[in-house]
């Protein structure tokens, strides 16, 4: 059960000095305990931001991993999804951070339509287990300044015994962010639904330039 910060301040008060230091100590501690379906937006939150960095990955979600390089397939869910390329768009805006997005295949092999969503679907995972998330500011850049690709905005619809193929996902990521893994969940039309995560690794060799 999770205790409130609010709770947990008074149930340490209660007690003595020796017992509130340690509560307090617990309390700190679980701020870190963060995962991506925290910011699945239960209540009313802006999902048009970041959820605040640094976060790191549950371990509890994507219990089954499948690895997959590069323009190569992986089927979970009765989905085949394919990572075929990372675009970087360059450094953007006064912060020093970059702008990179993804070109994908996912192929539906149910008879319905299912939709997901760059922010509750994809991540990328560098470092010691940190995570960046969808940033809707490289779609605005997008729309606005890149020519050759068009970003495709959500929804995702991947259509029944069909394939979506395009350009989604744009991150704000470190201008020196070279080598990181790319996460999707197959997750159908249950956006909970994320047992099973498809991870692929990407290098610097994988990573072009927006022509």
């Amino acid at each position: 059960m999770k205790i409130s910060k609010i709770s947990a301040l008074l149930l340490c008060g209660a007690m003595a000095f020796s017992v509130s230091a340690s509560c307090e100590k617990k309390d700190n501690d679980s701020k870190t305990d963060k995962s991506i379906s925290d910011y699945d937006n239960p209540g009313n939150e802006d999902t048009t931001k970041n959820p605040p960095q640094p976060a790191t990955l549950n371990p509890a979600l994507g219990e089954n991993q499948i690895e997959a390089e590069i323009e190569e397939e992986a089927d979970a869910n009765d989905t085949v999804f394919k990572l075929n390329s990372v675009v970087d768009a360059g450094v953007q805006g006064s912060n020093g951070k970059k702008y990179i997005y993804l070109n994908v295949d996912i192929s539906n092999t149910t008879s319905e339509d299912y939709s997901l969503s760059s922010l509750n679907n994809f991540y990328i995972l560098h470092g010691q287990n940190l995570i960046e998330t969808s940033d809707l500011s490289t779609m605005f850049f997008a729309r606005n300044s890149l020519k050759d690709i068009t970003i495709v905005q959500d929804p995702i619809i991947v259509p029944a015994n069909g394939t979506f193929s395009g350009y989604i996902c744009g991150f704000e990521v470190p201008a020196d962010l070279n080598e990181f893994t790319v996460g999707f969940y197959p997750t159908q039309n249950v956006d909970t639904n994320k047992q099973t995560v498809i991870e692929v690794k990407v290098t610097p060799d994988d990573i072009k330039p927006v022509q």
